[in-house]
């Protein structure tokens, strides 16, 4: 069909855009609640936002695109996909935004505030931020913060109250945009011990977003593939712990200080760096048979 574009007017160095919406499909959706995940401490956002889509078997409507971005394709089932793309549920008032990419702290304030003008012309009634945040334990938490001081009694009962602390990256500038703006906004921050991959963190977040919003979003097909990535997640340490410090950092070019050397930057990449001498991952969600 039809490839949709919306520009907007903001402009930064000349002409050029800092962030590019194309649709290839018109929302159907009407004054959604709009839920972004992009990577972060423990993939939160992105693990909880993919298999949401997965599992709700949302839409494809567009993707998102800025010379921000690395420049990076997502194949999925041998297909080129943005790595930021947008999806809905028109039956259950969502619309999705899953980024298999980080945003650089100094792009996340321009990347941060047109994703909120994108919330706005779609007409969201709320911006739902999921994340991480590491907590020396293992009780799987999930802490959360609001854009007005009125959604604090939509939260309190289901997540722990952020009382005091930082939330950092893109997904701080989105909250921080949306109380400048006055949108309605809820940032979810799975508690994860490390930095690592962490499924069960993003399991909780999403029954999180289950008691909040009454979506009825099954869990149980990533909790089945939590016990997996752990077992992986264990071996790729112990093969990064027989690898020597300056090995580790070669693996990497020093112009893309966004990108670790140690740890897959999404769900998706968890199994895109496998050669034969150097097995990394292979985690990406199983394709639904």
């Amino acid at each position: 069909g039809d490839v949709y574009k919306r520009q907007y007017q903001r402009r930064v160095h000349g002409d050029k855009e800092i962030v590019q919406v194309i649709l290839e499909k018109e929302p159907s959706v009407k004054n959604p609640i709009l839920i972004e995940g992009f990577p972060g401490i423990g993939l939160v956002g992105n693990i909880a936002s993919q298999y949401i889509v997965n599992e709700l078997k949302m839409t494809y409507l567009g993707a998102m695109s800025s010379r921000y971005f690395p420049p990076l394709a997502v194949l999925m089932s041998g297909v080129v996909n943005m790595p930021v793309r947008i999806y809905e549920d028109a039956a259950k008032g969502l619309v999705i935004l899953t980024a298999d990419i980080p945003v650089h702290p100094l792009a996340s304030y321009e990347i941060g505030k047109e994703i909120v003008s994108f919330a706005q012309s779609l007409g969201a009634r709320e911006m739902v931020c999921l994340a991480g945040i590491t907590v020396m334990g293992d009780e799987h938490r999930v802490f959360g913060a609001v854009s007005r001081q009125d959604l604090l009694d939509k939260i309190k009962d289901k997540a722990e109250i952020f009382e005091i602390g930082t939330i950092t990256g893109i997904t701080g500038s989105i909250m921080n945009e949306c109380r400048i703006r006055n949108l309605p906004a809820i940032c979810l921050l799975g508690e994860t011990a490390s930095a690592e991959p962490d499924p069960r963190a993003a399991i909780a977040t999403i029954e999180t977003l289950n008691k909040i919003y009454d979506l009825g979003i099954s869990t149980a097909k990533l909790s089945e593939q939590a016990e997996q990535i752990e077992v992986q997640m264990a071996q790729l340490a112990q093969q990064m712990k027989a690898t020597s410090p300056e090995e580790q950092q070669s693996q990497m070019p020093k112009e893309f200080p966004m990108y670790s050397a140690l740890i897959p930057v999404s769900y998706t990449h968890l199994r895109a760096h496998e050669t034969r001498e150097d097995l990394v991952c292979r985690l990406l969600l199983e394709k639904k048979k």
